[in-house]
């Protein structure tokens, strides 16, 4: 009987320490905040420490503080599955407050964010440190995940008010919602080229050469490219295609030596953009790469026998030889593209596009070992233009 009785005791005395722990002042303190929070999201909705921990971080936070109005948390692999998810990063939106900026711009329950400008949405943390860079005012890009689809958005961050309402500083709300350009990618390029080969076809083709011509009905060329948004559905890029042909033949005037010949054509430079979206699925963009092209011709004259004790009678007292001829370019190309997509990561591109070329030299030059440019006389002032098409996969969106 006396253990039991002072096990009561011992009891009795670790409930008072505890309570003494916890001073009435912070007491009171939770219980209005839940009181307050209560009175704000109305009666019957329920209230979490989370939400009352972000309501007090809110209130220590600067005027300017940049606020998107939803709760959001780190995303499970459950949840990830649950959504149709297969990547391992982002956070999870679980609630929007009414009249925020993210209520305005439809934002909803379960939207995944992915990326917000040009840094990846890792996880909650993350998130946190993307949105304390950012103020109030500002005009950010953001990609979403929603119904199994990536989507991206702009948006304008808000700001909480004195009493911790929120408010959207000069947004451009949609009438509905905004249709999803894309957030670039990239892919090889097939792109055919009506060039105009006459200048080089003269030459290759002259009894003395006797090649059969190139790209008389235009050239193929192959290359990469890619792009990324910059903001206002405008997207940065950078492209280069080229074309080589090479052909060997045996020398009409001494049938011990053979010819060599080899063609390049090379095009690239930097591409801007601005891309509508039609539907979720098809885009188009008009745009303008802007940078260089050249065309470049090598002939090889040889009989392939070459002997070290002999090279010096062979480079002075043989038909041996060797040069490179160029042409360099100027290029602009104003471009018209369309893009459908089967998958969020895979569509069909075409473009149709246009070359004009600014000659760099007037005439054509032979290539020096060191870079030299040598003059050839009565060279032709050949023209570097054309129509471009191009149709092929493209990675992205």
């Amino acid at each position: 009987m006396k253990r039991i009785f002072l096990i009561g005791i011992m009891m009795l005395s670790l409930v008072f320490s505890l309570a003494a722990v916890t001073p009435k002042e912070d007491l009171e303190q939770e219980s209005d905040e839940i009181f307050k929070l209560n009175i704000q999201l109305g009666e019957g909705e329920k209230v979490s420490p989370a939400e009352i921990s972000l309501r007090n971080q809110a209130n220590n936070e600067a005027k300017d503080a940049a606020f998107f109005g939803f709760y959001i948390e780190d995303l499970t692999f459950p949840k990830a599955q649950a959504l149709n998810y297969s990547e391992n990063y982002g956070v999870v939106i679980t609630g929007i407050v009414k009249d925020s900026p993210a209520w305005h711009y439809r934002l909803r329950e379960d939207d995944i964010i992915m990326q917000i400008g040009e840094s990846r949405v890792t996880n909650y943390a993350t998130f946190e440190k993307i949105r304390k860079s950012l103020r109030a005012g500002d005009q950010i890009s953001m990609v979403i995940f929603r119904d199994g689809k990536v989507q991206s958005l702009d948006m304008t961050v808000g700001a909480r008010g004195s009493e911790g309402e929120s408010s959207v500083i000069a947004p451009n709300i949609p009438s509905k919602t905004r249709l999803s350009t894309g957030y670039g990618g990239g892919t090889w390029i097939p792109m055919w080229f009506n060039l105009d080969m006459d200048d080089i076809n003269d030459i290759i083709t002259d009894p003395s050469l006797d090649f059969n011509s190139i790209g008389s009905n235009g050239i193929l060329h192959q290359g990469l490219g890619g792009k990324f948004p910059i903001g206002k559905h405008y997207y940065l890029g950078g492209q280069v295609t080229w074309f080589n042909d090479t052909k060997k033949r045996s020398n009409q005037t001494n049938p011990d030596y053979h010819i060599w010949l080899s063609y390049q054509n090379l095009m690239g430079g930097v591409t801007l953009d601005r891309r509508i979206a039609f539907s979720k699925s098809l885009v188009s963009s008009i745009g303008l790469m802007v940078g260089g092209a050249y065309h470049e011709l090598e002939f090889l004259n040889s009989d392939s026998n070459y002997n070290w004790d002999n090279l010096p009678d062979t480079i002075t007292g043989t038909y041996n030889t060797n040069f490179l001829l160029r042409k360099g370019y100027l290029v602009a190309q104003p471009r018209v593209e369309f893009m459908y997509h089967f998958l969020s990561w895979l569509g069909l591109r075409a473009e149709v596009g246009y070359v004009f070329g600014y000659p760099l030299t007037h005439d054509w030059r032979i290539r020096g070992l060191d870079n030299e440019n040598f003059e050839i006389a009565n060279s032709p002032n050949t023209k570097y233009e054309g129509l471009t098409i191009s149709i092929g996969p493209w990675i992205g969106f």
